[in-house]
């Protein structure tokens, strides 16, 4: 009880140092205000930001890819010939042997019994040329099982016109990327070449057209089924150059990409890899945001610390007459952290508050883009650990401010101030 009577009385005392530097004590209140309102709102927005565009990239990226990547030789016939010799060869062709899959399609089928794996889809990735009058370009055409497909990727809401269903009743038909139609100025129901990369050439007819948000895909690729792409290549049935996966956790993925591996012969590569550039770029801009942030704080933690220092200086004598009346180095201490706590509370507070009342009126800003279709409004994450951390951060940064004067405070001789 003591202890809290004692308490109570210095947070008596620490109002009424307050309110006789009314002003002093509200620019401190206001620079821990704005520094939690920075810390919450650019958080929240640059948090929100990322978590749409890793949404969008991982929306078109497996957790996990299989193929058979196409590598240089590792030794040649002279080291097999004089193996105690040190054989020079330069420009070593890599081997002459196909993209597909050995046996891909029956791995397709064993991995669909997985229970770790929720969708999978076995597809032909392809080099190819779009031609149509004097326009060549150079794209990539993936041959898909539709339905298969559409589990992984949720293909059917990315269409902007036309239907993936034609793919497997129209002869010759792709359905492309918009950005890819507008460059060759085609729409639903034109008609152009195509060349493969061994040289053949056919028509094709599109039947619709997609958008993904992601700028290359839907630039350079556009879909057909796999006979189709087969038969463009002039394959087996059996040939697919890649297989897709999801998995119910993707956290899994990479080990799982290392088991698959060594037990098909296949390569691999996880989300993680294939999202480097993403996931590094997140780490990056929530390292900036979080530097301005404390920034900011330390601004508003030198701004107390002057203000209480200066109230030491003004109040010395009070200080001093305190220290006579009976009250303790501790007591005096607490007189000033207490200052420091209540503008760091009610800065921190009204921070949070502020924050949130600019993020959620920036969330309701309408955003149109011709790249991000799915994007009408600015993205915003509303995470309840962003609000806890600024308030931390607040609360810290004040203590801490307020520690030294305090400190200071309750070193003051009262005989000394007393005889002047």
């Amino acid at each position: 009880m003591k202890i809290l009577t004692d308490l109570q009385l210095a947070a008596s005392i620490a109002l009424t140092h307050m309110r006789s530097r009314l002003k002093q004590t509200i620019v401190a209140t206001v620079g821990v205000t704005i520094g939690i309102t920075v810390f919450v709102f650019m958080v929240s927005f640059i948090t929100g930001s990322n978590e749409y565009i890793r949404a969008i990239a991982f929306d078109q990226s497996p957790h996990l890819r299989l193929y058979n990547e196409v590598q240089a030789t590792p030794g040649t016939i002279l080291d097999n010939v004089s193996t105690s010799t040190i054989n020079v060869v330069e420009h070593v062709r890599p081997k002459d042997v196909l993209s597909s899959l050995k046996d891909g399609k029956h791995v397709v089928q064993t991995l669909e019994q997985d229970p770790r794996i929720s969708a999978i889809s076995g597809s032909i990735h392809t080099q190819v040329f779009y031609r149509l009058g004097s326009s060549t370009i150079n794209g990539i055409m993936n041959g898909i099982e539709f339905e298969a497909e559409n589990s992984l990727f949720n293909l059917q809401s990315k269409l902007v016109d036309g239907s993936f269903k034609e793919l497997s009743t129209l002869p010759n038909s792709i359905v492309m990327g918009v950005g890819l139609a507008k460059k060759l100025n085609v729409k639903t129901g034109d008609r152009l070449a195509l060349t493969t990369e061994n040289g053949n050439s056919f028509y094709v007819t599109v039947v619709g057209t997609f958008k993904t948000g992601m700028t290359d895909i839907d630039k350079q690729q556009s879909y057909a089924s796999l006979n189709t792409v087969q038969r463009f290549l002039g394959v087996p049935a059996a040939y697919i150059t890649d297989i897709r996966i999801k998995l119910h956790d993707m956290e899994l993925a990479p080990p799982l990409a290392l088991e698959l591996e060594q037990k098909y012969d296949y390569q691999g590569s996880d989300w993680k890899q294939d999202n480097a550039a993403i996931l590094q770029g997140d780490v990056l801009r929530s390292m900036i945001v979080y530097g301005v942030a404390v920034t900011i704080l330390l601004v508003a933690g030198f701004g107390i610390f002057n203000i209480l220092t200066m109230m030491i200086y003004e109040k010395m004598k009070d200080i001093a007459i305190l220290k006579a009346m009976g009250f303790s180095d501790a007591d005096i201490r607490w007189i000033f952290l207490i200052q420091a706590l209540i503008i760091g509370i009610t800065g921190a507070l009204l921070g949070l508050v502020f924050g949130f009342l600019c993020s959620w009126g920036i969330s309701k800003m309408p955003y149109k883009s011709d790249v991000m279709i799915t994007l009408d409004h600015l993205p915003v994450s509303f995470d309840m650990m962003y609000y806890i951390t600024g308030f931390s951060f607040g609360i810290i940064t004040t203590t801490l401010a307020g520690y030294l004067p305090s400190r200071k405070a309750s070193r003051v001789d009262p005989i000394t101030i007393l005889r002047g």
